[in-house]
């Protein structure tokens, strides 16, 4: 193997425990580090670390070759698993456009083992913050609603200055506990863990999975219909 310290060195993760904070991040053995930021990245672990160390604990994206596709992730560490080196290209790839992590949120890819699939933000949510009913209801996580539905109520009829206090009380609760209650609802229809893709929207998250599953299917999308029956 190269020399570790050379800078022209392309990481890879060689194993990922099940401890590691890239198993929490979908990452895999066999991983190869190709950019950072969409600039190429070419460099030892220190360096790496390096670089998050200047982002004062902001996370980096941090693009990864998996076989014929590429998966981004935010990171706020480089203990992702445990790194190896290997020569770079000798031409090397031009950069892709700059990604700006500030822009970009994680998002949890949650599938069966049928193709559905689901997303999970794990940044904080606005909308649970500021309107938590409305956000179960979009999510369709019909027990909690009805439960934060029937505290409004009871607040109301102790005091109707108790209603504030208690919409604001459930929208920090669920700021935090947001992606744990869309976890425990889709675990309930079926679905696991699958990877994690830093995108700007939903939309964004669910067609970079789609780039690397194409024929899966979003939970809630309606049934494909039959196909037609020919005498």
């Amino acid at each position: 193997m190269a020399d570790p310290a050379d800078p022209t060195l392309t990481l890879w993760l060689k194993d990922v425990p099940a401890r590691a904070a890239g198993r929490s991040l979908g990452l895999m053995a066999g991983d190869i580090l190709l950019a950072v930021n969409g600039r190429a990245f070419a460099g030892t672990p220190a360096h790496l670390a390096q670089r998050l160390a200047e982002r004062g604990g902001r996370p980096l994206a941090l693009t990864f070759q998996r076989g014929p596709n590429r998966i981004t992730v935010l990171v706020d560490r480089a203990d992702l698993g445990q790194w190896d080196s290997m020569a770079g290209p000798e031409t090397p790839e031009e950069d892709s456009p700059r990604i700006d992590p500030d822009r970009l949120s994680n998002w949890e890819i949650l599938r069966d083992g049928a193709g559905r699939f689901d997303v999970v933000c794990l940044a904080p949510s606005t909308l649970a913050t500021l309107l938590p009913p409305l956000w179960l209801l979009q999510m369709r996580l019909w027990v909690p609603c009805a439960t934060i539905v029937t505290a409004l109520i009871v607040a109301g009829a102790v005091s109707p200055y108790a209603v504030p206090v208690v919409w604001a009380a459930l929208g920090v609760h669920l700021r935090r506990t947001a992606p744990a209650y869309l976890r425990t609802d889709r675990r309930g229809r079926g679905l696991r863990f699958h990877s994690v893709h830093a995108a700007a929207t939903e939309r964004a998250a669910q067609a970079a999975h789609l780039a690397m599953f194409p024929t899966d299917r979003s939970l809630f999308a309606p049934d494909p219909a039959p196909a037609p029956q020919t005498v």
